[in-house]
């Protein structure tokens, strides 16, 4: 297994499960891929806005929710409100799904779009207590043999090639982003990832209401929330984090001034804690594409990813799942 992000771990764990051997190989210090956190200064900082959708069938049978905490959004018909003028019907939910998507909704395909529809239907979107790490740290708890800061470097056959090693295996998960995955295996399509920068601000005034999540219909921010709000632990006693979203380069002298027209505050002594640029955030899915594409790309090799299934946490964790019941299929096949 190349790499401990969602759909990796998701893949190791049910391979584990069915008792058959299985080496995970991370190149970072952590499991996670994307869903990961830092600690600085006592807050919380996720590598992105990333929440986590109770509707997700895989992120539900982890079991991981209640034990972590899991706290939703503002519940309610529309648990947002919209920052600007509506000048059309579609003001009401276009600009929320493009933080959701990370684009404009017209551009993703109608499949997708229907998949993250029905998600919000069947549960509701929140934050774990810890930050998103720890939903990662929780999943790859039980995992035996997992190798961090061990980067794979090449593929040739049944061997996967590391700085420290040589290793033989009868099946290979490719489960990283998809720029490493091509890098390793050129034959497969090349996909195009959508960037986002999340901007964490805190200050010392109380603003009330702040986790109804704040959408921007016009400005440099698509939305706004003060995620400690939602889950105090983000943030030291006495202060609030707020987490905000931007999908185009901007300075940090317009981010506070829609900070400012969101929040209806002076922001000009809110302290910046920390920007995160990530630069795949989440893969373009355009009209047309499958839903789902092969995970096996060749015999014995497989690739998995939400690049291989539907932009999503679940997309992540059901291509892992895939892959990992062709090969249990087919080992039980040879006993």
């Amino acid at each position: 297994m190349i790499g401990a992000g969602l759909s990796g771990l998701a893949a190791a764990k049910d391979l584990q499960s069915a008792g058959l051997t299985t080496l995970v190989l991370e190149a970072s210090d952590r499991p996670g891929g994307r869903v990961k956190s830092d600690l600085i200064d006592g807050y919380t900082l996720d590598h992105g806005f990333q929440v986590f959708n109770s509707g997700y069938p895989h992120i539900k049978n982890t079991g991981l929710l209640k034990p972590l905490g899991f706290t939703p959004f503002v519940k309610g018909l529309i648990p947002f409100r919209m920052v600007g003028r509506l000048t059309s019907p579609s003001d009401l939910i276009t600009p929320f799904l493009r933080g959701v998507f990370l684009t404009d909704p017209a551009k993703v395909d109608h499949k997708v779009r229907r998949e993250i529809y029905l998600s919000f239907l069947r549960g509701r979107a929140g934050l774990v207590r810890n930050g998103a790490g720890s939903f990662s740290a929780a999943l790859a708890a039980p995992i035996s043999d997992i190798h961090y800061n061990e980067t794979v470097h090449g593929i040739d056959g049944e061997i996967v090639m590391t700085d420290y090693a040589r290793y033989s295996a009868r099946h290979i998960v490719v489960a990283t982003d998809p720029v490493t995955a091509t890098q390793l295996l050129p034959e497969i399509d090349v996909v195009r990832m959508n960037t986002s920068t999340t901007w964490y601000h805190t200050s010392d005034e109380a603003i009330p209401h702040g986790s109804r999540f704040a959408v921007n219909l016009n400005g440099a921010l698509i939305n706004s929330v003060v995620i400690s709000d939602i889950q105090p632990g983000y943030a030291p006693a006495g202060k609030q984090l707020f987490s905000s979203t931007s999908l185009t380069v901007v300075s940090e002298s317009e981010i506070r001034r829609d900070l400012a027209k969101i929040w209806g505050r002076d922001t000009s002594k809110w302290e910046l804690v920390a920007r995160y640029e990530i630069k795949q955030s989440l893969p373009v899915h355009p009209e047309s594409k499958p839903l789902y594409s092969s995970v096996e790309v060749c015999d014995g090799l497989f690739v998995v990813g939400d690049h291989r299934a539907y932009p999503s946490q679940q997309g992540a964790m059901e291509s892992g799942k895939r892959a990992a019941r062709k090969i249990i299929e087919r080992e039980l096949q040879a006993r």
